[in-house]
């Protein structure tokens, strides 16, 4: 994503997360935020205390719909724990957790 200007960005994070709600395109935007989530997430040092105010408040928007979310990543499509590469969105403790079951 090319987008230079991190109120443009938090806009877009903003904009995107607003297609969780439409049944019919959450699944095209759910990548979406993340993608924007995870830039915003490397400009962070960048951010004014407003600017991470708004995406904390933005962020507790994307928790809220995490349903949404869920229903979009493929972890579904795997049930082998030891495939844990399709469990990240349990966080990165993921890979720990099935090399200790292995």
């Amino acid at each position: 994503m090319a987008i230079a200007h991190i109120d443009e960005l938090i806009r877009y994070y903003e904009r995107h997360l607003g297609g969780l709600d439409e049944r019919d395109v959450y699944d095209t935007e759910t990548p979406l935020v993340l993608i924007a989530r995870d830039d915003i997430q490397e400009r962070w040092e960048d951010l004014t205390p407003e600017q991470r105010r708004r995406v904390q408040e933005l962020d507790d928007v994307l928790v809220a719909k995490y349903k949404h979310v869920a229903n979009v990543l493929p972890s579904s499509l795997s049930t082998d724990r030891r495939h844990w590469w399709w469990f990240l969105h349990e966080g990165p403790q993921v890979r720990e957790q099935a090399q200790e079951a292995a």
